[in-house]
């Protein structure tokens, strides 16, 4: 079992009560993941570097040094959450909530 592809995505949404009218996806894509430790779900997300404490605790849970540049922590709610992966990439797009940035995302957009 691999997951070495990452998508968390900020549907597109209605207005609502509590909420404007998101008429845009807003991705992270996450690309070579080595390890994660992420909720089901955020309320807001901010990407943010590590500090030296978090990245000595990943180095130790995976007995290896990790670059920092490959670290990022998910903070929402007051909480941070690893990624390690080999790049990281943010984007807006109006596409359907099952459409893929990765490659076979050809198979549901149909030709271009």
């Amino acid at each position: 079992m691999s997951h070495g592809q990452l998508l968390i995505r900020s549907p597109q949404a209605p207005a609502t009560n509590t909420s404007p009218e998101r008429t845009t996806n807003v991705d992270l894509v996450c690309l070579g993941v080595e390890y994660m430790a992420l909720p089901r779900a955020f309320r807001g997300l901010a990407l943010v570097q590590p500090t030296g404490n978090e990245l000595e605790q990943l180095e130790s849970l995976l007995g290896r040094p990790i670059d920092s540049s490959n670290v990022r922590m998910l903070a929402s709610e007051g909480k941070r959450f690893p990624v390690i992966a080999s790049s990281f990439s943010l984007s807006e797009n109006d596409w359907d909530i099952f459409e893929s940035p990765f490659e076979f995302r050809s198979q549901f957009r149909g030709p271009k």
